[in-house]
């Protein structure tokens, strides 16, 4: 007899630690229901904050966008007036440049301010050409010209000799 009462005896031990396990479980659910209630609503009051704030940025870049429109690039005006910044150029490069505003060398050069042979090197160049910062200055100015542009300089040029002889 003694066997089965210590066979009862676990038995109601087994379920009463089941029932203590089960009832520990449903306080620690209940008490971090309690704590994630809290945190919940925050979470919510962020999404809304944030969900506002993604509107204005769009609401921001429309915007943005708009007055993008309205306003001229300020590249393209300052492109015409002075150059800046470092400047380099090919031979492959100069020549393009001379035959986009049908020159001979000879005219690219008066309109560059170098000589004939200057020209005829810079072209047969293959790499990056080294000028002095007075002809590279010439350079980028020319081009920033049109055809017409330069047949004005160039008309211009040849008017003032003709003028002093």
């Amino acid at each position: 007899m003694p066997a089965q009462e210590s066979k009862e005896k676990g038995i109601a031990m087994s379920n009463i630690i089941k029932e203590l396990k089960a009832e520990i479980v449903r306080l620690a659910r209940k008490e971090i229901k309690g704590e994630l209630a809290a945190v919940k609503k925050v979470n919510a009051s962020q999404r809304g904050l944030i969900a506002g704030l993604r509107r204005e940025v769009t609401a921001l870049q429309k915007e943005i966008a708009g007055l993008k429109r309205a306003v001229p690039a300020p590249k393209k005006a300052m492109a015409k007036n002075a150059p800046e910044g470092r400047f380099w150029i090919t031979g492959k490069g100069v020549k393009t440049l001379r035959k986009r505003l049908g020159l001979t060398q000879a005219k690219f050069g008066k309109l560059a301010g170098v000589s004939i042979p200057t020209v005829v090197n810079w072209e047969k160049n293959e790499s990056k050409i080294n000028m002095r910062k007075a002809a590279a200055g010439k350079l980028q100015r020319i081009r920033g010209l049109k055809k017409r542009q330069v047949a004005d300089i160039l008309g211009r040029g040849e008017e003032a000799r003709q003028g002093e002889e």
